[in-house]
């Protein structure tokens, strides 16, 4: 099926996993939290047995970010560091069969006078880290506010080192869908579909924020790609995960 509902889960939601297969979701994106690869693999294990049990199939794993997993560190023994911790879960996906690796490129905050420096660790490391996953596809995040990567042209430039692109439609703070589109609507590998207000990331149900759907979702088709429309959403405002059947529904009414 082309362009089928996907979520990303986490140790918050992925219990719901036999739900969000009810609703109509068939494939699945395992985020791995910032821990060592020790306590990782339990989650992941147990997260891809359930979502097999729900006849759901894995499409990505977002491999662990954070401060200690900056991979545009600028010394050059971090990154190194940096780059060989995440070769760990790099294999820890591949071992679970995804086809497909969300990375970040930086954490924050950065300085303004760093970014340069950190365009080029990141596609240093970008390099090296698909080259040591072969054939399972590396997608770079755009990112919000002082991150690496986190403008259309940015992210553009990040992606020759790598497969493509996670366009994650709620992070965009210094350009509107358009424009980002303009420059990385061909890069675009994968999604993180979420709403926001336009000041910060806010990972909202679709249609609660500003996001253009239909203009989102009309763009990348037409740009030719192929692959899920991703839900990654946060907590609703009881502090508990959308409910999955609410989640497709919000969806279908926003995009036909």
């Amino acid at each position: 099926m082309k362009n089928p509902l996907g979520i990303s889960v986490n140790p918050t939601n992925y219990h719901l996993l036999p739900r969000y297969a009810a609703a109509g979701i068939k494939v699945v994106e395992i985020s791995l939290p910032g821990a060592p690869i020790d306590e990782l693999r339990p989650f992941a294990c147990e997260a891809y047995a359930l979502l097999r049990k729900s006849n759901m199939t894995l499409w990505s794993v977002h491999l662990p970010f954070g401060r200690r997993l900056d991979i545009s560190a600028i010394d050059e023994a971090e990154r190194r560091r940096v780059v060989d911790e995440l070769k760990l879960t790099v294999d820890l996906a591949r071992g679970l069969g995804a086809g497909t690796m969300v990375i970040h490129g930086s954490s924050e905050p950065n300085e303004e006078a760093s970014r340069p420096a950190r365009m080029d660790a990141c596609e240093k490391s970008l390099r090296e880290l698909q080259a040591y996953a072969g054939d399972t596809r590396l997608a770079i995040e755009n990112l919000p506010r002082t991150c690496i990567g986190r403008a259309g042209w940015e992210i553009a430039r990040l992606s020759e080192a790598c497969a493509g692109v996670c366009f994650d439609v709620n992070h965009l703070l210094i350009e509107d869908h358009s424009a980002f589109l303009d420059a990385a609507e061909s890069k675009v590998i994968t999604t993180h579909l979420s709403d926001y207000d336009g000041v910060d990331e806010r990972h909202w149900l679709p249609g609660m924020g500003i996001v253009p759907w239909k203009l989102v979702r009309d763009r990348l088709v037409a740009a030719g790609y192929d692959g899920p429309f991703l839900f990654e959403l946060g907590l609703d405002a009881e502090k508990k995960p959308y409910d999955p059947e609410t989640v497709v529904s919000a969806w279908r009414a926003l995009v036909g």
